[in-house]
């Protein structure tokens, strides 16, 4: 059963595709729990909303003919599991509601022949450092081999602390399970779902453009940026601003995030860049935003991401390279730790002719070459080798006559190289890991303002994601922007590689659906000034509501790109950009 635990510790959102619009019906009752799955997906009707569903090799779909209640139940279906796999179904818990409360959660389940598994419910309860504050997958009492529908029930209480609550199904057998009228109840009281909102009225756009700041365009143009002069009053004197984006692939966001930049940089003594990005080679950059050294193309191309490999994001390499002559103006950093390559390679250029460390770091590269993120195949054997190493390494550059700068250098390429061998051992390593790392760019820096580049997700404040941590140790010192669009189109990876996909429609009762009444193609919404105004007529978007959210997969339909999130809590402001085109990636040949 361990393995069904770490599962659910990891449990990612699956991701369907299309981009048909919900009909009307479908549009008012989506952003619902869907509790008794009686609301199909406007992407897969034979699944149901709300819900993520996984499983290698189960068969699950929404059964007409078998239910408890209602006119739909979740069927889980697998004829042979001898490999251990199981299905399972998830969705997330608000936690305003329900942190710091005794919830009992409760469904009906049928099975039909259950072996070498169960049926049953989970819930699980995260708190801050990936901790797990709570946890029953009924492992213990699920139901096997032939049941009618019997109803079964998880009791726990839900920490003050949780930051996160996640809950579902689970089948980790073969056979057949039945799930149906799953039902919520909060110290004893049943709870039911809000009607989700799906229209504004007259006084709530005129409430809402209180908190609006148009902008005058997307691009970096050098034209006039007295529309960004609202930027000095709402981020005053705090000195980490986190820009986000809502995909990895949208030229208008990276037109606009390059805009603010330039003008933080000229304007208020911004001074470090920093990037979603492996650490040792973003640093690279700076040969050429610094020095002119280097060709920027391939420097950029040498981070690895497709993402950044952007004519947008040379745009903003070639200003910085032209702000900093002729002094240095603006440093180019990331904290990211999914590659260990950079790090080896500061070894190699650190210990030049030392035959006795290259023949080490010869050998860290070549056990280091049989892994690859999330599955570190390296036998005991070898992981005592490579620790051994590493050690050698340490002592190597304390024994050395490096500028102590130059030492802690190399030792936070230690770190690097040890964050991508723990990657994916705890939940959300990677946020924590890219917290750590920018934080040692900040405490290197101290009288350094900065300005993070990374996507949506990483720089929210909630969740245990980097924001999260950064949040904790800055305080009111780091600020969010997060960014969104109403459609579009946007660069991703698909089944046939690199492409342009088109956005999904925004529906009736998304985020920005709402916005995009406004009427205004470009803007900034202060979503801390409505959080503390708190007025009758702003209320409903400090709630839980569907936006947009794409990494770097494309096609992912309206169930894979709206997510249900708490906007309010996960940054201080959002950018909104009506129409979003493709990022323009560059020649990997020049």
């Amino acid at each position: 059963m361990k393995k069904v635990i770490v599962f659910l510790l990891f449990f990612g959102l699956c991701c369907c595709g299309s981009d048909n619009e919900p009909t009307p019906l479908e549009s008012i009752d989506r952003g619902r729990l869907n509790l008794d799955f009686e609301v199909r997906s406007v992407i897969n009707p034979s699944l149901p909303d709300s819900w993520h569903t996984g499983g290698s090799g189960f068969n699950i779909s929404l059964d007409d003919q078998e239910k408890h209640s209602g006119l739909l139940s979740l069927k889980m279906e697998k004829p042979n599991n001898r490999d251990g796999n199981f299905g399972v179904f998830s969705s997330t818990l608000p936690i305003e509601t329900f942190a710091g409360k005794n919830v009992e959660y409760k469904g009906w389940i049928k099975t039909q022949g259950v072996t070498n598994g169960y049926a049953g419910l989970w819930i699980r309860v995260d708190g801050a450092d990936n901790t797990v504050l709570g946890f029953d997958n009924m492992n213990n009492r699920g139901l096997t081999g032939d049941n009618k529908w019997t109803q079964v029930s998880i009791i726990l209480d839900i920490s003050r602390n949780a930051v996160n609550i996640n809950f579902g199904g689970l089948f980790p057998g073969e056979g057949i399970a039945w799930f149906d009228k799953l039902e919520l109840y909060i110290d004893g009281v049943k709870y039911i779902d809000p009607e989700p909102k799906t229209s504004l009225s007259e006084e709530e756009i005129t409430a809402l453009k209180k908190y609006v700041y148009p902008l005058r365009t997307c691009e970096p143009d050098g034209g006039d940026t007295k529309d960004l002069e609202v930027l000095d009053k709402l981020i005053g004197s705090r000195n980490v601003i986190a820009l986000g984006e809502v995909s990895h692939g949208s030229s208008e966001i990276f037109k606009m995030k390059n805009r603010i930049i330039q003008y933080l940089v000229t304007n208020n003594d911004f001074d470090i860049f920093s990037i979603e990005a492996a650490m040792p080679e973003a640093y690279k950059l700076n040969d050429y935003t610094i020095r002119g050294e280097g060709n920027p193309i391939k420097l950029i191309w040498g981070m690895y991401f497709w993402t950044w490999s952007t004519e947008e994001m040379l745009n903003m390499v070639e200003w910085m390279h032209q702000f900093n002559r002729p002094k240095q103006r603006i440093l180019y950093t990331g904290f990211d730790m999914q590659a260990f390559e950079g790090a080896v390679n500061e070894f190699f250029e650190a210990f030049q002719g030392n035959e006795e460390v290259e023949n080490k770091i010869t050998v860290l590269k070549e056990i280091l070459y049989g892994t690859r993120v999330g599955n570190i195949n390296i036998n005991d054997d070898k992981m005592k080798e490579l620790e051994a190493i590493l050690s050698f390494l340490q002592n190597s550059i304390g024994t050395s006559s490096f500028q102590i700068y130059e030492k802690e250098w190399l030792q936070q390429n230690i770190t690097v190289i040890r964050q991508y061998l723990g990657n994916n051992t705890v939940n959300n390593w990677r946020d924590k890991c890219m917290a750590e790392n920018f934080m040692w760019i900040k405490e290197h820096n101290p009288d350094s303002r900065f300005v993070i580049w990374a996507h949506n997700m990483h720089i929210m404040k909630t969740s245990n994601m980097m924001g999260f941590h950064l949040a904790q140790k800055l305080g009111d010192d780091y600020t969010t922007f997060g960014f969104t669009f109403f459609n579009g189109r946007f660069t991703a990876v698909g089944s046939s590689g690199l492409a342009s996909f088109e956005a999904a429609k925004a529906y009736a009762g998304t985020l920005e659906y709402f916005l995009n009444q406004l009427n205004e193609p470009i803007f900034i919404l202060d979503l801390k000034k409505i959080k503390t105004d708190n007025s009758k007529d702003t209320k409903w978007i400090l709630e839980q509501m569907h936006y947009r959210r794409v990494g770097s997969m494309g096609g992912l339909g309206v169930q894979g790109e709206f997510q249900m999130r708490k906007i309010s809590d996960d940054f201080d402001y959002l950018i909104f950009i009506k129409s979003s085109t493709p990022s323009t990636l560059l020649s990997n040949s020049q």
